[in-house]
């Protein structure tokens, strides 16, 4: 949409192009809004024979309007599954009561960005024509992900115990990174389509269920975990001027102050990176000058952690008797690393609680000595995030996530006609174990790859809540 602001000429109240005064001072251009869409077809199929195995498959085909212009306007992408139930097919023990097994495949595929097959032509603040940064792509592919799992649920001793066990296996290909275009080319990037990154991952669960005269209990302990390998990011990627096969085996994708987050051949989705680090003496104590007092910077890239957990932890109950239903929900994220910029801050300025233990000690202690609390803060904590790699901290917490307790009101209060349930619930209630100064499932930011990284967030809300359930 292009908009020219400016005083109107000659008619009031009259806003068209051509009533705007272009001499007036503070007339310019502006081009703001877009429009894109995707038009799909999609179709699904399930057949069953004989309540023994199941068959579904479903198709999508998807025109994306990020891909005018190329040779690729569309992209199809299939999904097929197929279970059997092996209690139907053949006689097993009685106490296992029932038994499945199932595999899926599917391939998933995500339109790139606008903006990236055409050249296009912005307007500045001033009223001028702005030349497009990137080369336009000759041809553009669908991000895709092709995945598969298999896995099998049971239930033994008459229903009473349950299993579920899930292991799937992805790799997304076809990512769009950006690099740097050669200066004769009269462009300052072009965009690369390349990449392989692998996930695998486990999920389980446990369940019991029985009753014991009026008491109704059930249980579940759930697992996951998922683990992530950057296969290949661009290799052998022919230039599209000069011809020249480039391999980037690494590439930043955000930075803020001292945090970096880097995608690295070998490595994961999550390594977290910072740029600076105190100096070390031969023996791996921090480094301090014997003359002066002070401390020495090192600025050297290292890798202190991955934001991603090493597996979770779920752990709900439900309890019912003679009306009343009490459940709770503990969860557990097990591994990964966190750091924060606020507590960095925090302590620069003195008013965190670590400054405040160090003043009541008279010192900071750093090796067999003390330093002087304000210079060691200020000098830890300066800058936009403060020196990261000494605000590392695990990322591991259990908490109470979820308390439920209601009450079923007796049907008769209402002449058998309406059953109403009355129930208190609270969520996030209780940070049974955390070592990091915030909530490590807490974000500061809502792009991919800003993680792990506290800054300035909002604390973590404890909820408590009053619901009323009727069912006519």
């Amino acid at each position: 949409m292009l908009v020219r602001k400016g005083q109107l000429s000659m008619i009031p109240n009259l806003f068209t192009l051509h009533n705007v005064d272009l001499g007036a001072n503070n007339s310019r251009i502006k081009q703001d809004g877009w429009k894109e869409q995707t038009q799909s077809v999609f179709t699904s199929a399930e057949l069953g024979w004989k309540s023994m195995i199941y068959l579904s498959a479903t198709a999508r085909n998807d025109w994306s309007s990020a891909l005018v212009n190329t040779p690729n306007s569309s992209f199809f992408y299939p999904s097929v599954g197929l279970s059997g139930v092996i209690t139907e097919m053949v006689k097993l023990p009685k106490w296992l009561t029932f038994w499945k097994v199932r595999a899926s495949y599917s391939s998933v595929g995500n339109a790139p960005s606008r903006y990236l097959t055409i050249p296009t032509f912005g307007y500045s603040s001033s009223g001028e024509f702005e030349t497009n940064t990137h080369m336009p792509v000759p041809e553009l592919h669908p991000e895709r992900t092709k995945s598969f799992e298999i896995g099998t649920n049971a239930k033994l001793f008459d229903g009473h115990v349950g299993l579920d066990f899930t292991y799937y296996k992805s790799n997304t290909y076809n990512q769009t990174f950006e690099a740097k275009a050669s200066a004769s080319s009269g462009y300052s990037t072009f965009y690369i389509q390349a990449g392989d990154i692998a996930n695998w991952g486990i999920e389980a669960m446990v369940s019991y269920e029985n009753k014991f005269g009026d008491l109704n209990w059930n249980s579940q302990l759930t697992f996951s975990m998922n683990r992530n390998e950057i296969k290949e990011l661009v290799r052998d990627y022919p230039d599209p001027l000069t011809g020249e096969l480039l391999n980037i085996p690494s590439l930043e994708v955000s930075k803020f102050g001292t945090y970096r987050m880097i995608l690295e051949e070998g490595g994961s989705m999550g390594d977290i990176y910072v740029t600076s680090r105190l100096r070390q003496d031969g023996s791996g104590f921090i480094y301090v000058d014997p003359d002066t007092n002070q401390l020495q910077t090192v600025e050297d890239l290292q890798k202190v952690g991955n934001a991603n957990p090493d597996f979770n932890l779920g752990f709900r109950n439900n309890l019912s008797w003679k009306g009343f239903n009490l459940g709770f929900l503990l969860t557990a994220r097990i591994g990964g690393e966190v750091m924060s910029a606020t507590q960095a801050i925090l302590d620069k300025y003195g008013v965190s609680e670590a400054s405040a233990i160090a003043r009541d000690n008279g010192g900071v202690t750093v090796n067999f000595g003390k330093l002087d609390p304000q210079y060691f803060y200020e000098y830890i904590g300066g800058g936009d995030t403060g020196m990261l790699s000494n605000y590392v901290y695990s990322a591991t917490n259990i908490r109470l996530q979820e308390l439920t307790l209601g009450y079923n009101l007796p049907k008769k209060w209402f002449n058998d006609k309406l059953n109403m349930t009355v129930s208190l619930i609270g969520r996030n209630l209780w940070m049974i174990y955390s070592k990091a100064p915030f909530d490590p499932e807490s974000i500061a930011f809502t792009g991919t790859y800003f993680q792990g990284l506290d800054y300035f967030m909002q604390p973590s809300l404890r909820n408590v809540g009053f619901s009323v359930r009727m069912q006519f």
